[in-house]
């Protein structure tokens, strides 16, 4: 009889102990992810994740950058996500009361000037704003594209494609370049002039968003755009009647990012997805697949028709107020 009560406490206490594991560890086998990526960059993320870790289920949820800092918003008091993975700095900003700082493991492997000092997302790649030009459009204008200024010539009136800074997060940091870059003082607070002239000239056309704006030009629907390079780099590799400019006038170097959802469900999960994004595998698979800079120092680049970073007319990324750039941009396109 003992031994039989021994057995059953003995039975009690491994139960008691798994339960108390479990509320520890509220994890389950899922991710959810939330990204403003490409397909072809998260498709290749998550299936290089999922080989390295099989018993991991990862749901992708996509949209625009604009969209999903929506909705991370409106999800704030019960979060559907564990992971943002895509944008830039202002986006996260725009939400970090969402978000739960973390320190990956790797870390002291990346390039220190885009980490964050509070640790609020993990930069995973560098981005560069780029020009897209379809030559043969291009050739039949006669005109010669070389920087933001170019882009106001008026031959280009109703000719450039770009999407709306208030949807997509691609174009916001484009007007932060822009911004910066034409200030004649170097302040972005100082450089609306520009940003008024480059307005004008779109004409009242934007595309529907960021992937939009850069097929347009692809698909010879526009002779001009802008975009981030990784993008026009792609289809020129795929053989497009595209090229990229590297504006003259100077480049706000800046960081594609990601990071801890606040309150998610798999925390450690996300924290695994984080690290593995960031890692030296994952890095050296995104330079060769689809193009990326890579935000470690120790993975090449080998992607031909690339300009060298050191050979870009580098800007100091400024400290800027995504919302009231947004604002401040809607108020210029509505004076006219």
């Amino acid at each position: 009889m003992k031994r039989i009560l021994s057995l059953v406490l003995a039975a009690m206490l491994l139960i008691g102990a798994c339960s108390f594991a479990m509320a520890e560890d509220p994890d389950t086998d899922k991710l959810v992810l939330y990204t403003s990526a490409g397909a072809k960059e998260y498709e290749l993320i998550v299936n290089a994740f999922k080989e390295k870790y099989p018993n991991i289920e990862v749901e992708i949820v996509s949209g625009g950058t604009g969209e999903m800092a929506s909705r991370i918003n409106a999800e704030k008091m019960a979060p559907y996500g564990d992971v943002m993975m895509g944008g830039g700095n202002t986006i996260y900003r725009s939400i970090e009361d969402c978000l739960e700082p973390y320190r990956s493991v790797e870390a002291d492997n990346l390039f220190q000037e885009f980490m964050p000092e509070d640790n609020l997302f993990t930069p995973c790649y560098i981005n560069v704003n780029s020009i897209i030009v379809n030559k043969t459009q291009i050739e039949a204008l006669g005109v010669t594209v070389d920087g933001w200024e170019s882009l106001c010539n008026p031959v280009l009136k109703g000719k450039v494609s770009f999407a709306n800074p208030a949807d997509a997060g691609s174009a916001l940091e484009a007007v932060v370049n822009m911004l910066t870059a034409m200030s004649p003082t170097g302040k972005p607070e100082d450089g609306w002039d520009f940003i008024t002239r480059f307005v004008e000239n779109l004409d009242g056309k934007f595309a529907s968003g960021s992937s939009a704006a850069y097929k347009a030009v692809v698909e010879g629907e526009y002779p001009v755009g802008i975009c981030n390079e990784d993008k026009t780099i792609s289809y020129m590799k795929d053989g497009a009647d595209v090229y990229a400019v590297y504006a003259k006038e100077g480049i706000t170097l800046r960081s594609s990012n990601i990071a801890l959802m606040k309150g998610g469900a798999n925390p450690k999960n996300a924290k695994l997805f984080i690290d593995f994004v960031v890692s030296k595998e994952c890095q050296t698979a995104m330079e060769a697949g689809v193009n990326t800079r890579p935000i470690r120092g120790d993975v090449p680049m080998t992607t031909e028709g690339r300009v060298p970073t050191a050979e870009i007319v580098q800007i100091a990324y400024p400290e800027v107020n995504s919302s009231e750039i947004k604002t401040h941009f809607q108020d210029v396109l509505t004076s006219f």
